[in-house]
């Protein structure tokens, strides 16, 4: 059990780092971009976080149960970071064409969609390998079976999702729940706005210039 508490420490000093803090101004917009009302924010919170957490258990499996080859490739993220980032900004393309050219009728179709969109948003921006996130390869291979790895990953996600969702919960719904019912009004501006900084941030995210 001790290793389990290490591992989720790890993952919540991750979340608590100065780098993760600093991009919950650029992920707020583009989270809450379709946001109606609080029920809704929420909904796309838990969608985006949910991807961070299976991020880490896909890392943390590959880890095990791949090879030598395998384990030296994914501690390696060039690859992984650039990919990330390409989907990253396909999904801002995306959600900038619904917000630009989708039918006003549309409604369980389109919701649905964009919230899968969050899901990749938050699985695909996990993939940089800091040392934490080395550790826990580290820790995953070396895992007495795929089960414990798999809950290493587990354990990893949750500690590193706790404080960025904690912020935007209680800062953002809680203090600022009202602010949403205004921003209801600007629905469409803030979609072309969230869906071009999504463009931005993955472009940054390819040339290196920032890294989640």
């Amino acid at each position: 059990m001790l290793i389990f508490f290490t591992i989720f420490i790890m993952g919540l000093q991750l979340g608590a780092t100065a780098c993760a803090i600093s991009c919950m101004p650029i992920m707020t917009p583009i989270l809450l971009g379709n946001a109606s009302n609080k029920q809704d924010g929420i909904s796309i919170l838990i969608k985006y976080f949910s991807g961070k957490v299976l991020a880490y258990t896909t890392i943390s499996s590959i880890a095990f149960l791949g090879t030598d080859v395998v384990k030296k490739y994914i501690q390696n993220d060039f690859a992984i970071i650039k990919f990330g980032s390409i989907i990253i900004v396909i999904i801002g393309i995306y959600s900038l064409y619904l917000a630009l050219f989708s039918n006003k009728s549309c409604s369980d179709k389109c919701t649905t969609t964009s919230k899968l969109g969050f899901f990749g948003i938050g699985f695909f921006s996990s993939f940089s390998f800091c040392l934490p996130v080395s550790s826990l390869v580290t820790a995953s291979a070396m895992g007495g079976s795929f089960l414990a790895s798999f809950l290493y990953g587990m354990a990893f996600g949750f500690g590193v999702i706790i404080i960025p969702f904690l912020f935007f919960y209680f800062f953002i719904f809680k203090i600022t729940s009202t602010i949403i019912v205004e921003l209801s009004k600007y629905n469409k501006e803030i979609k072309i706005f969230s869906a071009l900084l999504l463009i931005l941030v993955g472009g940054l995210i390819y040339f290196e210039i920032i890294r989640l």
